[in-house]
């Protein structure tokens, strides 16, 4: 049962940490191991991996095929999540307490400037 929590859990923080575009690359890895293997019956999958991630890769002309192993490409994704509240109070009542919070009205800190982002400025001394 530890040994299934354990596996559960591992394969939680993994698919959390990585992107999942990069999980979905792993069965060419297996498939480029194999290709391998079967070229070089001697080669284990930690001097694949050291082959083809650490160490400088055998000449053997797949270089497009090396790209699209896992974590070969480094594609950077950035979600931001930005809450503005509607209201600038908030208040709960219940018998047993009551909480009343009042939130400073939003006053954003930079101000826009459409000549910024057109083509054609004036010129600025």
């Amino acid at each position: 049962m530890r040994k299934a929590i354990l596996h559960i859990l591992m394969v939680i923080v993994i698919l959390d940490t990585t992107s999942l575009c990069q999980v979905f690359k792993l069965p060419s890895l297996v498939q480029h191991f194999t290709e391998h293997k079967a070229l070089n019956q001697q080669i284990s999958f930690l001097d694949f991996l050291s082959m083809h991630y650490w160490g400088d890769d055998m000449d053997d002309d797949d270089d497009e095929k090396d790209m699209q192993l896992p974590f070969k490409k480094i594609d950077l994704q950035q979600s931001a999540f930005l809450f503005i509240p509607v209201s600038t109070s908030f208040s709960f009542d219940s018998k047993a307490w009551t909480l009343s919070r009042d939130y400073h009205q939003y006053k954003p800190q930079v101000h826009y400037n459409s000549h910024i982002g057109s083509l054609f400025r004036p010129p600025q001394v």
